[in-house]
């Protein structure tokens, strides 16, 4: 028998993540959302892994898209993360954002840290989500800074001190 779903999410809160938001375009939609489930998965071809509950907007969007663009968040970036988060209700999440595409026409925020364009060449039903594995097909870093980090249910910055 599994372990309960608070106990899960509380041994979980101690790992620390960085933060990403995860963007896809089909035919009919635009859509992003905050991604914190994220690994490189293999070099040579250069592969990466994102996790999307299979209950969400975007499962349904990156099926038809079969697409998508891993943006790294930099540590002054936590009001956009709440923005593709939901945690400011039913707003254009792209709103007032600069984007441009790469290869797969997946958006590219333009201010972010570094990001990384996916083609998907798997799926996997896992639970109540789906892992997606993308192919990097384009990759770019924005200049120079620290990135946003998640732990214990916050936000989090490096210190170099």
């Amino acid at each position: 028998m599994s372990i309960p779903i608070d106990q899960f999410k509380h041994v979980m809160r101690q790992w620390i993540s960085g933060v990403s938001i995860v963007t896809m375009q089909s035919a009919e939609h635009r859509h992003g959302l905050t991604v914190s489930g994220f690994l490189g998965v293999s070099l040579e071809p250069p592969l990466v892994l994102i996790s999307i509950g299979q209950e969400l907007t975007s499962a349904a969007v990156l099926k038809d898209s079969a697409a998508y663009v891993v943006n790294f968040l930099r540590e002054d970036q936590h009001e956009l993360s709440n923005r593709f988060a939901g945690r400011l209700g039913e707003v254009d999440r792209f709103a007032g954002l600069n984007t441009h595409q790469a290869v797969t026409g997946a958006p590219i925020l333009d201010d972010c840290l570094a990001w990384l364009d996916c083609r998907v060449v798997s799926t996997q039903v896992v639970g109540d989500h789906t892992l997606y594995i993308g192919e990097v097909m384009a990759a770019g870093v924005n200049g120079s800074g620290k990135p946003l980090l998640y732990w214990n249910a916050d936000y989090r910055q490096i210190d170099n001190a």
